[in-house]
């Protein structure tokens, strides 16, 4: 009894191992890799050569050259979005406009981490600036189109009421009245169109003249075009036209523009004829109705012809369902046919936007255009507008991974470099339609850590995809960029139902090129890949498909032509019984296939159901496949099949009404034993203590549900922690479901001791969904040496099963690991991923150190010692080899009330620049269902930290995790975007990332609320004075704006000034009241009694309009300040903590650290801005938000960072801020 009691009990760690548990684990989120979900908005900046790319979800993407990649989330509220983008030229500003109404101001800035920061590498991160207030948002809500003038202070706002207003960008408010009203537009319709029109209509689109900043070219819904002078706020000319205006713009240095209508046509017209005449319209592909043209773009090009590209006009009737953008280019005398080009890009889905990236002459009289950039829906799309058969660049980044739906993901890292280079030499047959020009968007800097960019030596990681249609890609992500380097197709080598292709030559009208790779429709679903196994080192693929088919490829210098016969393995064999009722097998054909991978075995299995299971090992180049009827184990050199089990239930299948066996004993109940009234009598009394210390905690620790990568989600396990068991119920499987139970959902090879200590044997172990574990023993084969001689056939070589185990809870196996003495996997599993080969580079995993965790208690360090670990949905066990002992178990299911969903062995460094001090562990990493990632030391299988990684409720991202070696893991966010983690605190990029720009025209923000305030309160004011005020030029209102931007307070929040603002605000208070009269001046001044108030008191608080990183007033290309708690050895209690928080405020402070008396510390983590993940709440209106961060006797929490070009600490000389723990 005391035994069990003592041996339950889990000791105490140190601090220096709480110190080292600190430095071991730590979850980061990496980067995303793919095409952004629900694209909404897209913008370019043709300075810094960057796109932005903006989201229904509220997410932003920037891009610049392969490798330089930005992210950034809005994390608004559902019902927002991103609607319009638009860049400030060549000052690494980007305006945002929601669909709510709110404008935010983002930044790019560099940065550069400490000393003691973990990344050693300078990355540039996105900061949020300033966000338009509340009473901006009622009229923002109802914007159509905005124009931002050159001179970066002013945003031109056209609403769908016809009004048009005006943005001070520099003091980033909104003037209430508008700039350009309905009223004169109307004016100007009686006076100069004869009644045709009433009322303009909605502002269709916004256009600042090229050379002339003082003219704008206006496009209103009702067939109205006005050139608009802003000095003289007045019209110029009025333009009308039959139809209804979607789009304008200048072309050929502003002596021409164009516009597009919603019947399919577009019309050019002189810019300087007073008469309302049209030089050129036309309908591409009328007369018949088209519909509506959304967007025209016209630019000059090198040979001075016009290029005309637009988006839509197709023909009603018969391709009212496709989606286009064309290109047109003429010339408009002589119409020689050798100079006119005409290509209607054919799209799978919806255009948002496009926009050429042209190559201006010296005179600026040629745009000439080089690349077609065309945003849709579910990919991008870049033109080679150069060549002359304008073909499509071959992306390096925002590749559609679901350009056919993902089935299955697969890693292989540190590939063999041979098998890299014949990978990539085959694909270049694949991309020769592609075109050869440079990538155009160049935008960021990147530095190497090394000195040649294209070493070979760097190990590279390739990510494996599996598709519905058959195909397999393969992608190179190495570093933050996924470019595709090969496509294998399946669908070749079988034969499809498709309809019949009309090969009769007949000339199409509109020219139609489809373009674009995105295609969800899938002819046959049985072509579906349901797994993947890689081995590089001896180039062999398999390839696992929906009906039962297996594929092995390997690489063919030539072209072949292929006609392999088909093996059929039947896994009924003794279960005659069985009918099967699903889909039929997969007929092969002949095919010619080019140089490359090349089908070499195709196994067929019966009954023909989708492959659960795939374990490859290639030493004896052999396989292992299973499904929900049985497995198989297969040699694909010799073609020939070693083993066929079913794990079907005889009994089940005959119909019988006794119980089947694979449900056991269901009416078993537990604890009748003397031990187990002994066990549950200690649990009880554990039990007890554990809720007496509970109740003396602090409040619960709390989660995010809305952001499972919130820092205050990383729980560092209570090393005392006691852990309370709950009742199971047992799994009672019907004879219906039998085949649910039979399912082999792992399968691993292993050369382990399974029968002595003395001798070890290659083994095969099958796991199965009904908690049985198989273990057949592979006897007479030689591994085989690279370039050594092929295996000779050798009839003797036997596979017979060794041992049998049957779990009690009868949960799904999920995972089997073998380990060796130094707690390392051995083998080839179907969930294992394995490092290809070696690197010597930083991931490269060192020799593990023996430690109190990792070693063996009991075995003698001279005898070697092999453990099998079975994880099941519900538990972890390892037992010792090869007499099948327990050793130890982890209950999750009863104690946590969670499921395991996968598993993985990785390796934990601590990096040291001295060898002896090197340190690395073998863990268990666990990711359950409710989206927490678990890690466990191996063997103890004790608990070190828990995070929230996913979504509960995100069944896709759960489903698709992928672990890696290097204790990274991948998985769908969306359906057509990957995100990566890491759950260590390490280098993450090999290089580093910055941007240059002119920061000598970034203007200092500053925020004019009392102004705004003032015309609030007193809508009485003289309309003289307002008329003044609106017909101010853009230059003028800047102007106008700096003498009288104060730096104030909103009612609802408040702004903390630096000293030198404060001082500064009575005499600039001083000049306005001067301006104003009686009841304005008392309003200033009540409000100045306000701003000092606070400040006397020694308190801050937060300005509604603007985030965390920048205040009024404050020079934002200088740097900002934020707080910064250091954590000591001494942990300092709360009173002190407050002190120092009060004593060293800084100058700037938007959202304090607010400190409770409680044992947990709350933060607010408003702050800290997330780029790729819902982490950084700004929202201006809402009140902060408090998170509990709660550590019971832990090592303290890094704040999680993100290393893909994005770092959302507001402290930039202070990254790695610790929360300091309190321990009670």
């Amino acid at each position: 009894m005391f035994k069990f009691k003592l041996g339950r009990k889990q000791p105490e760690d140190n601090e220096a191992r709480r110190r080292l548990q600190k430095e071991l684990f730590g979850l980061n989120k990496i980067c995303d890799r793919g095409f952004p979900s629900r694209p909404s908005a897209l913008a370019y900046d043709s300075q810094l050569k960057l796109i932005a790319i903006g989201t229904h979800t509220g997410e932003i993407r920037i891009y610049g050259q392969p490798g330089f990649q930005l992210s950034y989330s809005l994390d608004l509220n559902p019902s927002s979005s991103v609607y319009k983008l638009i860049f400030l030229d060549g000052v690494a500003r980007l305006l945002v406009l929601t669909i709510d109404g709110y404008l935010h101001l983002l930044e790019i800035n560099n940065y550069n981490p400490t000393n003691n920061d973990f990344s050693s590498y300078s990355t540039v991160r996105l900061d949020r600036i300033c966000t338009s207030s509340d009473d901006d948002s009622i009229i923002l809500k109802n914007t159509q189109t905005i124009c931002l003038l050159r001179n970066h202070l002013n945003l031109l706002i056209g609403l769908n009421d016809g009004n048009i207003y005006l943005f001070n960008i520099e003091n980033f408010s909104l003037n209430i009245n508008p700039i350009i009203p309905t009223d004169i537009i109307e004016k100007t319709i009686v006076e100069y169109c004869s009644g045709r029109i009433i009322h303009p209509g909605p502002v269709q689109s916004i256009v600042q003249h090229p050379i002339n900043e003082d003219k704008i070219l206006i496009g209103y819904k009702n067939t109205l075009i006005v050139h608009w002078d802003l000095p003289s706020n007045s019209h110029d000319r009025t333009y009308i036209y039959k139809q209804e205006v979607e789009s304008v713009c200048w072309y050929n240095k502003g002596m021409n523009f164009a516009t597009c209508h919603n019947n399919g046509s577009y019309a050019l017209w002189d810019a300087k004829q007073q008469l309302n005449i049209v030089e050129t319209e036309k309908i591409p592909y009328g007369p018949y109705p088209c519909t509506p043209m959304t967007k025209v773009c016209v630019k000059i090009m090198r040979n001075g012809d016009p290029l005309i590209i637009f988006a839509g006009g197709l023909p009603r009737s018969s391709y009212s369902n496709k989606h286009s953008v064309s290109c047109l280019s003429e010339n408009e005398h002589d119409h020689n046919n050798d100079r006119t080009r005409h290509v209607t890009f054919d799209f799978t889905t919806a255009v948002i936007d496009f926009f050429t990236i042209d190559k201006l002459s010296n005179d600026g009289s040629r745009d000439d255009p080089q690349s077609l950039v065309i945003l849709l829906h579910e990919e991008i799309v870049v033109i080679d507008l150069v060549t002359d058969s304008w073909p499509s660049y071959h992306l390096p980044y925002l590749n559609s991974i679901h350009a056919s739906p993902v089935i299955c993901t697969t890693l292989a890292c540190n590939v063999n470099v041979q098998f890299y280079k014949k990978l990539v030499n085959y694909a270049a047959i694949q991309f020769d339609d592609y075109s050869d020009r440079k990538w155009p968007i160049t935008g960021g800097e990147i530095k190497y850590s090394s000195n040649n960019v294209n070493d070979e030596t760097e190990p590279r990681h390739l990510l494996l995809t599996g598709h519905e249609d058959g195909s397999v890609q393969f992608w190179d992500i190495t570093n933050i960029s996924m470019p595709l380097i090969y496509k294998l197709k399946t669908s070749d080598y079988f034969q499809i139902e498709q309809a019949p292709i009309d090969e009769t030559e007949e000339e199409t009208w509109p020219p139609f090129r489809k373009t674009g790779l995105y295609d969800p429709y899938c002819d046959d679903p049985r072509l579906a890949i349901q797994k993947l196994s890689l081995c590089t080192n001896t180039d062999t693929l398999i390839v696992a498909g929906t009906a039962g088919q297996v594929l092995t490829f390997e690489f063919s210098i030539e072209s072949t032509e292929v006609n392999i016969a088909t093996t059929t393995v039947n896994l009924l064999e003794g279960c005659e019984s069985f009918v099967w009722k699903g889909h039929e097998e997969m007929k092969t054909k002949p095919t010619f296939i080019p140089s490359g991978l090349i089908l070499t075995s195709l196994v067929q299995l019966y009954p023909p159901a989708a492959i659960s299971a795939v374990a490859l090992c290639s030493d004896i180049q052999t396989y292992a496949i299973g499904t929900a009827h049985g497995f198989t184990i297969f040699n694909y050199k010799q073609n020939r099949i070693l083993t066929a089990k079913c794990t079907l239930d005889p009994n089940a299948l005959g119909n019988t009404t006794a119980v089947p066996s694979s449900t056991g004993e269901s009416t078993l109940i537990r604890g009748r034993s003397l031990k187990k009234s002994l066990r549950e009598s200690f649990r009880r009394l554990r039990k007890g203590r554990t809720i007496r210390k509970a109740t003396m905690m602090a409040q619960a620790k709390r989660t995010d549900e809305n952001n499972p990568l919130s820092s205050t989600n990383m729980h560092l396990e209570d090393v005392i922690r006691v852990p309370v068991e709950r009742q199971v119920e047992f799994r009672e499987f019907k004879s219906s479901d039998d085949q649910v139970a039979s399912m082999v959902r792992c399968l691993y090879f292993a050369k382990t001791y399974l029968n002595s200590v003395n001798d070890r044997t290659r083994s095969v172990w099958a796991g199965t969904n009904g908690g049985h574990v198989y273990v057949y023993s592979i006897t007479g084969f030689e591994p085989q040496l690279l370039n050594g001689p092929a295996i000779a056939t050798d009839q003797t070589n036997t596979c017979t099963m060794a041992k049998e185990i049957r779990l009690k809870h009868k949960a799904p196996v999920l995972s089997i690991v073998v380990l060796d003495g130094s707690n390392q996997s051995i083998g080839y599993g179907s969930s294992i991923p394995t490092i290809e080969s070696t690197f010597s580079s930083l991931n490269t995993h060192i020799q593990a150190t023996t430690n109190s965790e990792n070693a063996s208690p009991s075995s003698p360090s001279t005898i070697p010692s092999h453990k099998v670990l079975i994880c099941s949905e519900e538990q972890f066990k390892v037992f010792t080899l090869p007499n099948l002992k327990p050793y130890c178990k982890f209950k999750l299911t009863a104690t946590e009330g969670t499921r395991v969903r996968k598993v993985n062995i990785n390796q934990f460094a601590l990096k040291s620049d001295n060898i002896n001090e090197s340190h690395t562990e073998s863990c268990l990493v666990c990711l359950d269902n409710m989206g927490q990632i678990s890690i466990y030391t191996l063997p103890t299988l004790r608990r070190q930290i828990l995070f929230s990684c996913i979504k509960a409720s995100d069944i896709n991202a759960l489903s698709t995790v992928q672990f890696s070696p290097f204790a990274h893991a991948l998985y769908l966010q969306s359906s057509s975007e990957l995100a990566q983690v890491t759950f260590s605190p390490q280098t993450i990029l090999p290089y580093s990332m910055s941007i240059t720009y002119d920061k000598l025209q970034r203007k200092t923000i500053q925020r004019s609320d009392i102004d705004k305030s003032i015309r609030q309160t007193s809508p009485q004011r003289n309309t003289t004075a307002e008329q003044e005020a609106l017909l101010l030029t853009p230059s003028k209102l800047s102007e106008h704006a700096d003498e009288s931007t104060l730096t104030s307070i909103s009612e609802k929040h408040q702004e903390t000034p630096s000293k030198s603002s404060v001082s500064s605000s009575p005499p600039r208070n001083n000049e306005v009241n001067k301006m104003l009269n009686g009841h304005e001046r008392s309003l200033v001044n009540k409000m100045n009694n306000t701003i000092t108030k606070p400040y006397q008191n020694g308190h801050a608080g937060n300005n509604s309009g603007f985030s965390t990183n920048s205040d009024s007033a404050i020079d934002l290309s200088s740097g900002i300040t934020s707080m910064n708690i250091t954590n000591n050895h001494k942990h300092p209690s709360n009173d002190e903590i407050q002190k120092q928080v009060d004593r060293d405020l800084p100058s700037f402070q938007s959202t304090p650290l607010k400190v409770t008396t409680e044992t947990s510390i709350q933060k607010d983590h408003q702050n800290s801005f997330s780029p790729v993940s819902p982490n950084g709440k700004a929202n201006a209106s809402s009140s902060s938000k408090l998170i509990s961060v709660k550590i019971r006797q832990a090592p303290n929490i890094n704040e999680i960072h993100y290393y893909n070009g994005t770092n959302n600490n507001n402290n930039p000389s202070s990254p790695n801020q610790r929360t300091p723990a309190i321990h009670t």
